[in-house]
Parts: structure tokens; C-alpha cells; sequence
């Protein structure tokens, strides 16, 4: 399986992404693509970045909780 990506995740990214997968019974790869995007973005306009991966994470859960529980 590949997926289009514009950076290049590292461990602890892949880790959030199956975490927040797990916790809002989603397939990885949809959380994958939103989480790549909400960084991307992010990081876009970040001046300091040691807080980015948890800013995502959160953001990404609350899109995820907000779109419904289906899937």
C-alpha cells in the first residue's frame, strides 16, 4: 500500500496516526491523508514547531469527532 504524502513522516507521526485511527475507529489511511494535511498547513505558518505533532493530533480528533461516527 502507498500513500501520496507531501513530507516525510516520521516514527512518532505514524504513532499519533495509528493512535487517533484506533481511537476514532477510522482507517488509517483517512486519518493518514488528514493528519499530513492538517501538518502541512500548520507547519506552513508555525514560527516555533516543538508543539506541532500535538496541535495536529487534536485538531485531526476533533475534525474526526465532528464528521460523525461514520465511516
Amino acid at each position: 500500500m502507498t500513500t501520496s504524502t507531501h513530507i516525510e513522516l516520521e516514527p512518532q507521526h505514524l504513532s499519533v496516526i495509528q493512535a487517533l485511527a484506533n481511537e476514532t475507529h477510522r482507517p488509517v489511511v483517512d486519518v493518514n491523508r488528514i493528519y499530513v494535511e492538517t501538518f502541512e498547513r500548520l507547519n506552513s505558518d508555525a514560527r516555533i514547531k516543538d508543539y506541532l505533532v500535538l496541535l495536529t493530533s487534536k485538531t485531526v480528533r476533533d475534525a474526526l469527532r465532528h464528521s460523525g461516527t461514520d465511516a
